[in-house]
């Protein structure tokens, strides 16, 4: 692992100071890929900031913390302590489960009907009041340890918990009927629906080839009774116009746009040259209820 790391996003606003981390709080998207945090500063009710990286050169969870280090490394303000953190974990390994039939004390049966057994990680899970859902999940014990160690008062939530409970939230009493939104991630993607303001559907999809992406896609907008030419696709998270995947979505089904920005979040001048669709998850976590 190399001892040195560099963002490859950084974008601050000149009124954030280091000093006044107590202040402000901060949320992170993170996942064998890479991280992405950003400031939000509650008096004044708007993003400072954002920092990304990239984790190109690991193999394992367990190499995570490690990254950590070197983002300390580099910046000695990041694990400060600050009023309220956030932490976003991204894999494939959840399960939603409906809020009547959840039993806490089978929280790993539940897991086990469509996740293989992982070791040393440990099941955590995210109540969804808004979805009248719980999600039950892994996340790596060596990374709640770290992030334990950096920020005693850390807030831990699975990233698709914050997307399904944000998207209730911002689109309650907008859905259409036919709707459905594509968030991507790297190799892989969320399918998330809505009919009369609850959650209708929900899944991620692992694909190697833009031919797995769209037939996923596909079967699960017939498998809703939906028409590929009048369903309404609202896409989020990294997908370019200039990506194959995208050039797929436009090829089969008729209807597809990014989703809109929120205008609740306020986002200083130097963050409006990002992609908000990009990062609508992370920027609107910290309004859910998680």
């Amino acid at each position: 692992m190399s001892s040195r790391i560099k963002p490859y996003l950084s974008l601050w606003d000149k009124s954030f100071k280091e000093t006044h981390t107590r202040s402000y709080y901060m949320a992170m998207q993170l996942s064998m890929h890479g991280l992405i945090f950003t400031i939000y500063n509650p008096d004044k009710s708007k993003y400072l900031g954002v920092e990304a990286y990239y984790f190109g050169d690991i193999k394992d969870v367990k190499d995570i913390p490690g990254k950590f280090d070197l983002i300390l490394s580099r910046i000695e303000w990041f694990a400060y302590p600050f009023k309220k953190f956030k932490l976003l974990y991204q894999n494939n390994y959840s399960t939603l489960v409906p809020l009547p039939l959840f039993d806490a004390e089978q929280k790993s049966l539940y897991l086990g009907f469509n996740q293989p057994f992982t070791e040393n990680r440990r099941i955590i899970y995210d109540t969804l009041k808004t979805s009248e859902a719980v999600n039950v999940y892994y996340i790596p014990n060596p990374v709640v340890e770290k992030v334990r160690d950096f920020w005693p008062n850390a807030i831990i939530s699975h990233f698709s918990s914050s997307l399904i409970e944000c998207l209730s939230l911002n689109y309650k009493n907008k859905i259409e009927n036919d709707t459905l939104f594509l968030h991507v991630n790297d190799g892989s993607y969320y399918l998330t629906g809505f009919k009369n303001n609850k959650l209708l559907y929900h899944n991620s999809f692992t694909y190697n080839t833009k031919e797995d992406f769209i037939f996923f896609l596909l079967a699960t907008i017939e498998q809703l009774g939906y028409n590929p030419e009048t369903v309404d696709l609202i896409l989020l998270g990294k997908i370019e116009k200039s990506d194959e995947v995208f050039q797929m979505i436009h090829q089969y089904t008729g209807s597809h746009r990014y989703i809109e920005e929120n205008p609740g979040v306020k986002l200083s001048y130097v963050l409006e040259e990002i992609r908000k669709y990009r990062h609508y998850v992370l920027l609107n976590a910290l309004q859910c209820e998680l």
